[in-house]
């Protein structure tokens, strides 16, 4: 009777303490064991921490699956964004477990944006306001970015980034920090 009222207490106490943690930048992603790199996680991707194995800390991804796609798991229903995008096949179930380096992750989803926010502004308020990232969805955004890109002249990198904010602050994308 003391065990269970032991471990029923662990295990409340834990998930008070649980908190959500959002990934720094694109980066690889870790299996549970802290040592085998098995595919990349995206910026932004929220996680429940869980525990933590060699120094990285481990996270619980939930999203969204892709029929046939047994290698991402989304960000959005619409299948949009992809959180984590696995190396090999491995994505069952619509909950994925990962370890990451601690310095990639945070605890404020605003600094997890904060510099693909900054190139944002920086890069497409030159001509014009730029607009907020909720005005539009993401596939509006496809759009409007695709035009204005040879305009503003971003390199490829800064345009993925700059794309990968607008989407996950669309109507329609996940990220909440701006709310």
């Amino acid at each position: 009777m003391m065990k269970k009222f032991a471990l029923t207490l662990m295990i409340l106490s834990y998930s008070l303490y649980a908190q959500t943690l959002y990934v720094m930048d694109n980066t690889n992603a870790y299996a549970k064991d802290g040592k085998t790199i098995v595919g990349t996680i995206a910026r932004g991707t929220p996680g429940e921490e869980v525990g933590e194995v060699d120094g990285k800390i481990i996270i619980k991804v939930k999203g969204y699956l892709k029929t046939g796609d047994k290698k991402t798991l989304y960000g959005t229903k619409n299948l949009e964004l992809p959180f984590i995008t696995l190396k090999n096949d491995g994505v069952s179930s619509d909950t994925l477990e990962v370890a990451l380096p601690k310095k990639e992750l945070n605890k404020n989803q605003a600094e997890a944006w904060a510099d693909a926010e900054f190139l944002y502004y920086d890069t497409c308020s030159m001509c014009h306001a730029a607009h907020a990232p909720k005005e539009h969805t993401m596939t509006e955004w496809d759009g409007l970015f695709t035009t204005m890109r040879a305009f503003a002249m971003p390199t490829d990198a800064e345009a993925d980034t700059i794309l990968q904010y607008l989407k996950a602050h669309a109507t329609d994308g996940y990220a909440t920090d701006d709310e």
